[in-house]
């Protein structure tokens, strides 16, 4: 029923004119007797409220506070809005299955006031159904542990959509590598926002962190789910850090088992000179040996100047990922690598189709820019690399192709860490590939020992 016009039960603009309980004059309407019918003609309006309304009117026909006429020509459903406290109900909720999970439905209270029903995503489907149930008592208990009364201040906290925009990503930009902060832009705007740019920052617990990791782990492999665990985590400690927040929820948070990605691809000796052979132009041959045979990072080649390479070495002190200069990834990633064949030869004959060039970027484009690496190898070396190596993957296999014939000549990981310019802790659990062939070399040494008496 509309609250625009008078309520059909109540007495309109009666003037009342007697005195106290049981006293009248001619003419007036005792107030208790126009509430009680007004209020009695509403058997869901209780007598708590109706008496309420007794003595408000009869406050107003005193002139205490207005004209009696005002609290009759109200709404009773208005009224009753407005003096509404709802009685506290525990919840059990609903686990219905939904979207590939499922999720546990229940009710909030919002800032308004307006009760609202909420769906949050429990567990994946191939959940226990004991788990289930102990993840559903253990999300109500909270649910029922909270305040059911009104909250306007709800209204007014800050989002965690907000915070990235206005404090996380402005401090990002000054502080982290622009190919850091590209990634973290890249990976909000397709992953994070969806499920944090409305939620409240003081309000996300663990437990939702992991049921946002658990439904991601169908599309995302054990890496990527890394990938957004480690940005959301960094937000949140950046507002701990700020005082926004006390603690970070995802500091006790164990990711769900995921999927392993698939194993990197290192090239052999004989696929890197497939490789050089089936490439045409020479400032992409050059471009793939700085990567598969020095180790150099692609945004490591991208960035290198003419200043940095003379008759023997090449000075590996700056990165341009993606065409932007910067610094190198570390510190360590700062090196001096020796030239060798077909490098040099390369580098040679690509001077001489610049002029003889001694200054500027070694790769560059039309504007005189380091060349967007990613663009380059895909217009330049990929289409030529699939033609005659089946396993080709990009250009960072040749980094790993580095690494793992480095260690397969010489026996010693420390050939491949200076080479690559990472920690030799790195270099042995990412780069050196497994190698069936030094198994069974070993094996063979192991057989002769033995058979001499030599394992003293």
């Amino acid at each position: 029923m509309s609250s625009k016009g008078p309520h059909p039960y109540l007495i309109q603009n009666t003037e009342v004119t007697g005195g106290g309980r049981g006293i009248r004059t001619p003419g007036t309407v005792s107030r208790t007797a126009v509430f009680k019918t007004a209020c009695f003609n509403h058997s869901h309006i209780p007598p708590r409220l109706c008496n309420q309304w007794i003595t408000v009117g009869y406050q107003r026909h005193l002139g205490l506070i207005g004209p009696i006429s005002y609290i009759w020509s109200m709404d009773i459903k208005t009224l009753l809005r407005s003096n509404r406290q709802r009685r506290f109900r525990r919840q059990r909720g609903t686990v219905v299955e939904r979207a590939g999970g499922w999720y546990l439905r229940f009710y909030t209270d919002g800032a308004n006031g307006q009760r609202t029903k909420v769906s949050e995503r429990l567990c994946g489907l191939d959940t226990k159904p004991s788990t289930r149930e102990q993840l559903r008592r253990r999300r109500l208990a909270e649910v029922n542990a909270e305040s059911h009364q009104e909250r306007s201040a709800l209204a007014t906290e800050l989002a965690i959509g907000s915070f990235w925009t206005e404090i996380y990503r402005p401090w990002a930009k000054e502080n982290l590598r622009w190919s850091t902060m590209r990634g973290y832009e890249k990976l909000w705007s397709q992953v994070l926002e969806k499920e944090l740019g409305t939620r409240p920052l003081a309000q996300y617990r663990t437990a939702d962190g992991y049921s946002f990791l658990d439904g991601l782990k169908s599309r995302l492999n054990r890496n990527s789910l890394a990938h957004v665990r480690s940005l959301a985590s960094g937000i949140f400690t950046h507002a701990v850090n700020l005082g926004k927040i006390d603690r970070n929820p995802w500091h006790e948070l164990k990711s769900p088992k995921a999927r392993a990605p698939r194993p990197k691809v290192a090239y052999t000796s004989a696929e890197v000179n497939a490789i050089l052979g089936a490439i045409e132009r020479t400032d992409a041959k050059l471009f793939f040996v700085l990567c598969a045979l020095l180790g150099m990072r692609p945004s490591e080649a991208a960035g290198t100047r003419w200043e940095d390479v003379n008759a023997e070495q090449v000075h590996v002190q700056r990165a341009a990922p993606y065409g932007v200069p910067g610094d190198t990834k570390t510190l360590q990633s700062q090196r001096k690598l020796p030239l060798i064949e077909p490098v040099r030869s390369l580098i040679a004959a690509w001077r001489a189709e610049c002029g003889g060039v001694t200054v500027g970027w070694l790769f560059s484009r039309r504007s005189r820019q380091p060349i967007n690496h990613n663009e380059f190898v895909r217009k330049h070396i990929a289409p030529r690399a699939k033609a005659v190596c089946p396993r080709w993957c990009g250009i960072y296999s040749g980094r790993h192709g580095a690494a793992t014939l480095l260690f397969d000549l010489t026996g010693d990981a420390r050939a491949a860490n200076q080479v690559l310019g990472n920690s030799l802790e790195v270099v042995m659990k990412t780069y050196i590939k497994p190698s069936t062939a030094a198994g069974e070399a070993g094996l063979k040494l192991l057989e002769a020992a033995t058979t001499h008496g030599d394992l003293s």
